[in-house]
Formats: C-alpha cells, structure tokens, sequence
C-alpha cells in the first residue's frame, strides 16, 4: 500500500516538474506567439455610453532587438484589436546607455536584480513581464484581469517619470563624403539579455545619428560550432581565446568587445565616415573558420568528437535505469548487489561534487571550462540552457543534489531511526536527478548543438547511483509492507 502511494506520489511531481521546468527551460523563443480568444459582451447595446476601464502599459524596447520586434509586431496587435481603446501601450524605446541605467533603475523599484533585466520590458500594474516567452503567455491574463477590476494606470514611480520626460535628442549633422557607409559586423546571442542591452547601449545612438550610413550584420552564435567560428575570428584580429566574448563588432581593422563598444564605437564611425567609410570586415567564412586553410580534413576530423553518438547512449542507458528502478519499485525485488557496492555510493557523490563544483566554478565566475577531446563543453555553458529559469545555474543545482545525496545515505548508514526515509529520500532524489539529467542531455545534441563531456560524466554518477540506491529503497519498502 506504502509502495503504490509513494509511486502515484511520484508520477505527479513527474508531471509537475515537466510541466514547470521543461517549457521554462526548453521552449524556443521563436515558438508561434499564442493569440488571444475572442471574447463577446453579452449585451453590447447595455454598455453603450458607459465608462469603460482601460489598462495602461508601458514597454521598454531597442531598436534592433528582434525580441522586442516579435512583440511589437505579434503580440500587441491582436491585443491592441481585442481590446481596443480599453489597451494603451507606451512604448519607450531604451537608446543609451544612460536609458539602459534608467530601465535598471525602473526594475530595481520592482525587486528586479540588474541580471534579470532585460529588453522587451513590459509594467503593468505591479506587474512585470521580461522577454519574449513571458510577454505573450502572461500578458493577455492579466489584461483580463485589471480589466474586470476597473482598469490600471501607469505606475507612479520617479524612476520612471525621468525616464519618460526626457527629451529627444536632436540629431547632430555632421560632415560626410557624399554616399560614404561604414558597414560592421555583430557577433551576439540573441537570447542574451545582458548582450541585447550593451548592444542596444552601443548601436542605439549611433543609428540614430547617422541612419542609413550606418549598416551592422548581425552573427547569431548558438551551435559550439558557432562559437569556434568566433573565436577563429577574433584570432584573426590577435584577440586570444580567452579574451573573447560577447557581444562583439568588428568595424574595418578594429574589434570592440562588450562595454568597450559603447565607448568607442561612435568616433570610430565617425573617423571612416571622414575618409569615406568602410565595407564589411573581411573575415573568415565559417567553413574556413571551423578547418584552417592548407589542413588535412581527414586530420582535423579526428582531433575533436562532437560526442552526440556518446550522449544519445548515455541517454538510453538513464532511460532503461529510470525504467528499472521503477519496476523494481513496483515489483518489490531488485538485483543483489555485494555489501560493497554500498560503499561505492560516497565515493561517486565525491566525484560528483567535484564535477558539479567545477561546473559551478565555470558557471558563475564566467571562465573557460577544459574540455578535453569530446564535445564543446563552452558552448553548452554559454546557452541559455546552463541556468534554470535563467537564474540558477545547474551546476549549482547539481552541487547541492550531490550534498542532499551524501546526507541521505549518511542517514541511512548510522542513523537507525531514520533508515528508512533516508533509503526512500535517495531514491527519490537520485530518480529525479535522472529525470533532469535525461533532459538536458537530450538539450546537448539536438537543441544546443554541442556537447558538454563534464554534463555527461554527471549524468553517469547519477545513473549510478540510482541503480545504486534502488536495492536499499526496495528493501525499506518491502519491511513497511510487511509491518503493515
């Protein structure tokens, strides 16, 4: 009886946590924006010269950003034909770097950290929305729901009321050679935020100032490959790898990185302008990039494995151990293993805590991680997958498993009071560790595009030690059934 609530206790948090961290996680921000259902007044002749509520927003957006485009473009219209007079949108549109102080400042009144900030910025009411996934989810609920009470005004903040009584500026004319353009190349992620506002910071001024003499690429890095590509470019430039990040614009012979774009990219503008612009950088191709000119193709193949082959076994061998385990469950009988073998489950927890604390390491202090032969372990660091919820890195959450994992077989070690729940606890948390470990290394090759080989030494540990913990959880449970 304990056994099968325990397992329906189990297949609901499953569903729960597919249902929360999955979409958060994995759901591409080029997904089909969801369009609002048409609602109907039941008696529109009742509500004819009545006062009707009305709901004021205000969307912070950069010029160039194709997040704050998709909304501009995809989710405010059908909104906006909804609902009519009863929606008004400010749009303010984020230029300089002092704005971007201004949005840090707007989103600091709301308990928003500088690291969560980011472009499009939607307030309404008390209310928050960031980013291109949390926009057009929430923002047709919450329409609906200061409507039906009475409507909501702009917030009242000083912040904000700088931001929006700011004048605009007036363009400078200055002295160019008839046609000249000054043509630059962008290498960003488009799901940065950090690097959408630097871009916006950077571009935002001078676009303005010079318009159509102004003309910038744009390189989405995504892949690992993406990322080898840019780093063979930056080499080209004498910039070392560990030099590089992002965002960065090549602009003729120089190359600005990050905070330095905003600084120097304007006079550097204006000085090709003043001898007659300046056409794109002329960079490597990636096939160029990716196998240097004069190699051995065969040669260079060999020195780096993408390691897919090596993550979609180590994906199948999580499954089969999740199935298992919880036939074993079901069933009450698992595989003996020696006396040992139990002493096998600290000494993996340690190797795990080491990886996991190297990944943390990687994660938060933003260094280059050592790969080693196989995958690109860099590129999967820098996705927008190495943070759940864009908040807390998973090596982090990984670290603290491996700590709730020791604690546990502790528990059940020398503590007799507590054996039982200590079995089940690891059980449970090395299933769950499974579970998530299945999904981001199904994320590495076919989302990501490139392999993390630390992730899949990990995903391993934790394979162990499920199969490792099944035995002890089997046995509590059979002795409670048997008590019962």
């Amino acid at each position: 009886m304990k056994r099968a609530a325990t397992l329906l206790f189990l297949t609901i948090s499953l569903l729960l946590f597919a249902l929360v961290v999955f979409p958060a996680q994995a759901a591409p921000d080029s997904q089909a924006t969801p369009r609002p259902t048409p609602t109907y007044k039941a008696c529109h002749i009742c509500d004819e010269g009545l006062p009707q509520p009305v709901v004021h927003t205000i969307l912070f957006w950069m010029d160039g950003c194709p997040h704050c485009h998709e909304v501009l473009d995809n989710v405010l219209p059908p909104l906006r034909e909804k609902y009519g007079a009863q929606l008004e949108v400010l749009l303010v549109e984020v230029v300089g770097m002092d704005d971007v102080n201004r949005l840090y400042e707007v989103a600091a009144t709301y308990g928003i950290p500088r690291d969560r900030v980011g472009v499009p910025f939607l307030i309404i009411g008390d209310q928050v929305l960031v980013g291109l996934q949390q926009i057009p989810e929430e923002l047709p609920g919450l329409i609906e729901r200061y409507l039906a009470q009475g409507g909501v005004d702009r917030p009242s903040i000083p912040s904000l009321n700088d931001f929006l009584i700011q004048t605009t500026p007036t363009p400078l004319s200055i002295p160019s050679i008839n046609g000249a353009v000054v043509r630059a190349t962008l290498f960003t992620t488009l799901d940065c935020r950090d690097c959408q506002l630097e871009v916006g910071a950077a571009l935002g001024p001078v676009r303005e100032k010079y318009g159509e003499q102004f003309e910038v690429r744009t390189v989405d890095i995504v892949t690992g490959e993406d990322v080898e590509y840019l780093y063979r470019v930056a080499e080209s430039y004498g910039i070392p790898r560990q030099e590089v990040d992002l965002p960065l614009i090549i602009v003729g012979d120089h190359l600005l990185i990050g905070e330095q774009m905003a600084v120097e990219l304007p006079d550097l503008v204006a000085s090709y302008l003043a001898t007659g612009g300046v056409d794109w950088p002329s960079i490597t191709t990636r096939s160029e990039a990716v196998l240097p000119v004069n190699s051995d193709p065969n040669a260079s193949a060999t020195v780096r494995s993408d390691g897919f082959t090596l993550a979609i076994v180590i994906m199948a061998l999580m499954a089969a151990a999740l199935i298992y385990s919880l036939v074993a469950l079901w069933r009450g009988a698992a595989f003996p293993l020696p006396a040992w073998a139990d002493w096998l489950i600290p000494a993996l927890i340690v190797i795990g805590i080491g990886v996991a604390g190297y990944l943390s390491y990687v994660e938060t202090q933003s260094v280059e991680a050592v790969c080693g032969p196989v995958g690109d372990c860099n590129a999967v660091q820098q996705s927008r997958y190495a943070k759940l919820f864009d908040i807390l890195p998973v090596g982090v959450l990984g670290l603290l498993g491996y700590l709730g994992l020791i604690a546990a077989w502790l528990a059940r070690r020398f503590l007799p009071k507590l054996e039982t729940s200590a079995a089940i606890g690891f059980w449970g948390m090395a299933f769950f560790a499974v579970v998530f470990s299945l999904y981001l290394t199904y994320l590495e090759p076919f989302v990501i595009k490139a392999v993390c080989i630390w992730c899949l030494a990990s995903a391993v540990i934790v394979t162990l030690l499920l199969l490792l913990g099944t035995p002890p959880a089997v046995l509590q449970f059979t002795i409670s059934d048997e008590d019962e």
